[in-house]
């Protein structure tokens, strides 16, 4: 049988040449695993760590830069790639460039990526990962100290009741710490006392249902709720509002005796 040659290089190729007129190294070089940009950029929060290319901002596995790094290249470039899980991917990190405050700012990132199929086949590719560094909405709303979507507002019908709503205040503080522990957009606003109790200003809506829901579990009480529309979302095309809750504590329970009229009666159910 005739020897074949590599149309590109020369180099004699036989029957397990990936490509009838190709040596493997040219076969690669013209078809590689997969394409990348030369550059990329990143943006990072300041305070927690979410990555964000646009606009979502994206709660990262790990608080390692390094790993976030990973993490969002997979995420953005390498995608569907990794979809399709035929690659085993790699990475290493060199020249990195710090600013004056000891902030990572750009890298070169190298991707080392083997068919699982047959190792013999793999590609390689180096980018340069530029870092800006910004607050995201959540970090932002919450160094200004007033961003709120809901409000809860707690009363009692005297001040005898206060006891009631210093309770109800410490079960909502450690159900929201919980909260917040899991999740950086659930926090209170701002506490303001008020005649017959206190105003609890919200961060999500999410979070008044959540302390709404605590609370039925443990008291008795009136509920009110009434919105109040300040704004429109022009992306989503629909309106913003912001909801107020009254919870109006009652100054009895279950099995409790009450005298209206100098006649005792029994709560029997509320």
């Amino acid at each position: 049988m005739p020897h074949r040659f590599c149309a590109i290089c020369g180099t004699v190729i036989d029957e397990f040449a990936p490509h009838f007129g190709m040596c493997l190294n040219c076969y690669l070089k013209e078809n590689p695993l997969f394409e990348l940009p030369d550059n990329f950029s990143l943006k990072l929060c300041i305070d927690c760590q979410k990555y964000s290319k646009k606009e979502d901002w994206i709660e990262p596995e790990s608080q390692d830069l390094f790993i976030i790094i990973e993490e969002a290249i997979i995420r953005f470039l390498l995608r569907n790639y990794v979809k399709q899980d035929m690659i085993t991917f790699s990475f290493s990190f060199d020249t990195p460039v710090y600013s004056s405050r000891d902030l990572l700012t750009s890298l070169n990132v190298t991707i080392f990526g083997k068919l699982k199929e047959n190792q013999k086949i793999s590609h390689q590719h180096t980018l340069k990962l530029n870092i800006n560094y910004e607050l995201c909405k959540n970090c932002s709303n919450l160094r200004a100290g007033m961003y709120y979507l809901s409000i809860i507002q707690l009363r009692v019908t005297d001040k005898s009741q206060f006891e009631v709503i210093k309770e109800a205040l410490d079960q909502i503080s450690l159900l929201v710490e919980n909260l917040f522990a899991n999740n950086s957009t659930q926090y209170i606003s701002k506490i303001e006392d008020q005649k017959l109790g206190v105003d609890l200003y919200l961060s999500t809506n999410e979070l008044m249902n959540r302390i709404i829901s605590h609370m039925r579990a443990n008291y008795n009480f009136v509920l009110n709720r009434t919105k109040k529309l300040v704004g429109r979302d022009s992306q989503k095309g629909r309106g913003i509002y912001r909801l107020k809750a009254l919870i109006k504590f009652l100054p009895f329970k279950k099995n409790d005796a009450v005298i209206i009229n100098n006649i005792k009666y029994v709560v029997e159910n509320i």
